[in-house]
């Protein structure tokens, strides 16, 4: 028998958003989600703890680099995942009071979880979409006030590697590309399966099992993403290495395998 939770979805599979809220020692997340994520940080040689930590330094980096020395006001999350602390809103409003932002998932813990925490603020909006139908995020985006007539930071952080091949990722991106206004950014943060392939290929088999597919990709195919952006400084690097804060502390691994960038629509 199927055990539901509250908000309809079954806890006995594995969700992507859970398994990611227990990696950076949330609580959000049930034994399914637990055993998963052990399964990957063993096939990880525990590198997935610390590449979760810095793919969130990195988003508050890359947020806070393009609303204070950009002058972006207009932020669409897409993928968003759980609520965390240090989330996209809160780092463009501590910087510019007058962004707005928007947050798509297509998933129902997702979306219970934001709609509770961001209620009240009207500059601060969820929407349910699906990534993979750039036209309808946009649209919905559009409808709810966050408008396309001036640069929007478009966030794709954490959530390429979770659509497939046959899905056409890079092609995802360069339409979401055409949609965007002159002077609009494009933040991308994906993991790698350069240094360790075959713990990534197993990893992909846990995720198989959860509730989106898991693929990590190499470096060459991440570099596409950007197609058609100029890359801002230093390019497509491990997330470390984008615009470390002063003082930042070495990785506690030997390397970092998840790479990442922001580039400009000309």
């Amino acid at each position: 028998m199927t055990e539901q939770a509250p908000g309809g979805f079954d806890v006995n599979q594995p969700n992507v958003a859970r398994m990611y809220d227990y990696y950076l020692g949330g609580k959000n997340h049930f034994p399914a989600d637990r055993a998963a994520a052990e399964r990957v940080i063993e096939l990880s040689y525990g590198y997935v703890r610390e590449t979760v930590q810095e793919n969130r330094a990195f988003l508050r980096r890359a947020v806070r680099y393009l609303a204070a020395e950009c002058g972006v006001r207009r932020f669409l999350d897409l993928g968003a995942g759980l609520p965390t602390q240090g989330n996209v809103h809160e780092i463009a409003l501590q910087e510019a009071p007058d962004s707005l932002v928007t947050y798509v998932d297509n998933d129902a813990v997702v979306a219970a979880h934001a709609r509770a925490l961001l209620e009240g603020d009207p500059r601060v909006r969820f929407l349910e979409g699906d990534l993979r139908r750039p036209e309808e995020v946009v649209a919905a985006a559009s409808a709810s006030g966050l408008i396309f007539d001036r640069p929007v930071a478009l966030l794709l952080v954490a959530c390429l590697h979770f659509v497939p091949d046959e899905e056409d990722p890079e092609g995802v991106v360069a339409a979401y590309r055409e949609l965007l206004p002159s002077g609009s950014y494009v933040v991308v943060s994906h993991v790698c399966s350069d240094p360790v392939p075959e713990a990534m290929a197993a990893a992909g088999g846990v995720y198989g099992r959860a509730n989106a597919p898991f693929e990590a990709r190499p470096a060459a195919r991440i570099a596409r993403f950007f197609d058609g952006f100029d890359l801002v400084e230093p390019g497509v690097v491990p997330l470390n290495e984008w615009r470390p804060e002063p003082g930042a502390l070495p990785l506690r691994g030997d390397f970092l395998p998840i790479l990442g960038g922001v580039g400009r629509r000309p």
